[in-house]
């Protein structure tokens, strides 16, 4: 388990201290994240892309893993917003600014890699089920 702390901390490029570690590995738990590099990362991303709703990554861990064939190596602003419509998702264009912040905003004709573009995925994923249960809740 300490090496995956040691790790961890390269990753955030500082010591972290012990109860920042327990809510570390809590976290990673609730989203079934691997404690090896690559989960970190993906850990980190969605934590800076939405720092609120990331924990909920597992309720959408299968969908995102579908739909990794279809991004690629990564792809357009536009071919973005064209899987969001597929998918059923339409957030406001500002929404779409917010989870594209951490990477320099969004642009309709910048190229987008998959490594910016699977936790914004997860986001939007999030983002969908959220809005559905608020939906449901004003039915009943």
């Amino acid at each position: 388990m300490e090496q995956a702390r040691i790790i961890y901390e390269t990753l955030v490029g500082d010591r972290v201290c012990d109860v920042h570690w327990w809510r570390v590995k809590k976290a990673m738990t609730a989203c079934e994240l691997n404690m090896n590099k690559a989960g970190f990362e993906l850990f980190l991303a969605l934590k800076n892309v939405s720092p609120r709703y990331f924990a909920q990554y597992h309720k959408v861990k299968r969908q995102v893993t579908s739909l990794e064939p279809s991004v690629g190596e990564g792809v357009t602003g536009e071919q973005f917003v064209s899987l969001l419509k597929r998918l059923n998702i339409e957030p406001n264009q500002s929404t779409i600014s917010r989870w594209f912040k951490s990477c320099g905003g969004f642009k309709a004709k910048a190229f987008y890699n998959k490594t910016v573009l699977i936790p914004i995925i997860a986001i939007a994923l999030i983002y969908k089920a959220k809005n559905q249960n608020n939906q449901l809740a004003k039915v009943s």
